[in-house]
């Protein structure tokens, strides 16, 4: 059971967390609610006291608030939750303000987040309160996406809190303690880019940052894995962050060149019972790079270039019953694509995903912490991925494969 921080921002839907109160108490949890001042006046803080059984806090200062009292409750929460979460609430979080109790504890935590929205449909629509939002999920907020229905105002559509039985159920999720299904796996695993040399001082590359990897790496630790992590290296690259007391199970390799992170990954390979490859592989290398650096000149210049080494396909034509989830990164025809990555490399998994096109941003694919896609299996299994922070993919990835 958990200790469960609930933050209650002015909506009219504020009403319906007592009930999600009463739900979670019920299931054992320890539960203390914190509303902002606008809070109070949707919400009786006794009610929620008196199901809480712990009383309900909103003010800063006062003769019974004693200037560590936010940080108390911050490191007590093994959750907290923004619920309903208006978008005044959303813009504070996304931009680190602490200007009320909730937000001021949202600061000093670092308990996971929980975030179920609720507002008018035009305020939800706004591209500034889904920048917010966005915002939130790449630091690693999970969100309870509202519902589309009949709104306090009259209108019908999107934006009315998510149904208790929605929020509480996300809840439970957030504070079980994982399943250990990878305790008995050494997972090898290859994430981010890799370089090729044009001279002594320029290389190419491509836009991976290892993010994916990293979260998958993490979650792999989390469920009780030994992770073998070949890692391609440059310029703004993200190493995992192993989970607390597993430290000693992530043993990290960093490489530049393909010819490196396949060198490096077999010579794992047979310690490994699965191979995770989300590195983004160059799939040319210059064939002579320059010893000394190439002085700039006027006239164009051509580079040979000549395909890498392909660090999956060795890795599959070196395998000794090892299982493989492969990662495919696609401008177009994402699933068609996906599926002949899967085929031709003989993988058991594959994981594709959409990435833009030059100069077109987007909220998936390289240097960005969402990610949505489509697991694919050799047989035939298709599972949807919404949009979400790269965690909560990773999470999902590995509730289907594990």
């Amino acid at each position: 059971m958990g200790n469960i921080l609930i933050a209650v921002s002015g909506s009219i839907s504020a009403y319906k967390i007592a009930d999600v109160v009463s739900e979670l108490v019920k299931a054992g949890h320890q539960v203390q609610c914190l509303l902002t001042k606008s809070a109070t006046e949707f919400v009786s803080p006794l009610v929620l006291e008196t199901l809480s059984g712990r009383k309900a806090r909103f003010e800063q200062f006062g003769p019974d608030v004693s200037g560590t009292e936010h940080i108390d409750f911050a490191r007590w929460a093994d959750l907290m939750v923004f619920a309903p979460a208006s978008a005044n609430m959303l813009a504070r979080l996304a931009l680190g303000l602490a200007d009320d109790l909730p937000s001021t504890v949202a600061l000093a935590t670092e308990a996971p987040i929980l975030i179920a929205p609720a507002m008018n449909t035009v305020m939800w629509d706004k591209p500034i309160v889904q920048q917010h939002l966005r915002s939130l999920m790449e630091r690693g907020a999970r969100v309870v996406a509202p519902a589309s229905g009949l709104l306090a105002c009259g209108e019908v559509g999107m934006g009315k809190l998510a149904p208790v039985a929605s929020i509480v159920a996300a809840i439970e999720a957030a504070v079980v303690p994982p399943v250990l299904d990878l305790q008995d796996a050494r997972i090898l695993m290859t994430a981010g880019p890799t370089t090729t040399a044009i001279d002594a001082v320029r290389y190419i590359t491509n836009h991976s940052t290892g993010r994916m990897g990293a979260a998958m790496a993490e979650e792999a630790l989390r469920r009780g894995a030994v992770v073998d992590y070949v890692l391609g290296v440059d310029k703004g690259v993200v190493r995992p962050v192993p989970p607390r007391g597993s430290e000693h199970r992530l043993h990290l390799v960093e490489v530049r060149t393909a010819e490196e992170m396949a060198a490096a990954a077999l010579e794992k390979l047979p310690q490994a019972t699965g191979v995770v490859a989300t590195a983004a592989v160059m799939d040319y290398s210059v064939a002579s790079p320059s010893a000394s650096k190439l002085k700039r000149a006027t006239d164009a210049i051509a580079l040979d270039l000549v395909p890498s080494t392909d660090v999956l396909g060795s890795l599959k034509q070196a395998a000794n019953g090892q299982w493989f989830l492969g990662f495919a990164a696609e401008t177009d025809n994402v699933e068609e694509h996906g599926a002949g990555k899967l085929k031709a490399k003989g993988l058991d998994y594959l994981f594709a995903n959409q990435v833009s096109k030059l100069g077109a941003p987007g909220p998936t694919g390289f240097a960005v912490g969402t990610n949505a896609g489509i697991l694919l299996s050799a047989k035939g299994d298709r599972h949807e991925l919404a949009l979400g922070a790269k965690p909560e993919i990773a999470r999902q990835i590995w509730d289907l494969i594990a």
